[in-house]
């Protein structure tokens, strides 16, 4: 039975382990209401992470990869990841968090099977080549934010001015000075 094979079997386990792991990095009562519910209405959060784990295994696994659906499976958890308050390293250790998961469910398997330990260290550099591009993923989504960060304070203070009459209206034809 090659290492693939031996995950397929285990892979309710893992995902369950690996979404522990990930939730353990949120605070604790964050990470109870995710545990509690997945409902995509009530739970939104923790029902993207569960269904971007899955595409990632699933796509890890498969004999021929779809980057597509692996590109979608690593955005619906960077992406909210990104906008909560975790430092780059720790938006993207999920990814490590998966390695570990494997680990911890074929632990007895890897120890016995060289075979699959080897297999295993294969694995672990294709997780550690999504984990980049998960990166990627984050700091594009983190670029946004900044861009829309910059435009709203970009007309904010458009908006000050101009409500200090120090900056030129089009629609009054001249340079609005401050009459006091």
């Amino acid at each position: 039975m090659t290492l693939k094979d031996l995950i397929r079997t285990k892979q309710k386990q893992i995902l369950k382990k690996w979404y522990n792991l990930i939730l353990d990095t949120y605070p604790r009562e964050a990470a109870a209401f995710f545990r509690k519910n997945r409902d995509s209405f009530e739970n939104p959060v923790g029902a993207r992470i569960s269904q971007g784990i899955e595409g990632i295994l699933e796509n890890l696994l498969a004999d021929k990869p779809d980057e597509e659906h692996l590109h979608q499976s690593v955005d619906n958890i960077v992406r909210i990841r990104a906008v909560q308050d975790f430092s780059p390293s720790e938006a993207v250790k999920f990814f490590l968090l998966l390695k570990k998961a494997i680990r911890e469910v074929l632990a007895k398997e890897l120890e016995e099977d060289p075979a699959l330990l080897r297999e295993f260290l294969r694995l672990e550099e294709e997780i550690d080549a999504v984990g980049l591009k998960a990166f990627d993923v984050y700091m594009a989504c983190r670029e946004r934010l900044y861009h829309l960060k910059v435009e709203e304070w970009k007309r904010n203070l458009y908006m000050l001015l101009r409500r200090a009459k120090l900056v030129y209206d089009p629609r009054e034809g001249s340079l609005i000075e401050n009459q006091t």
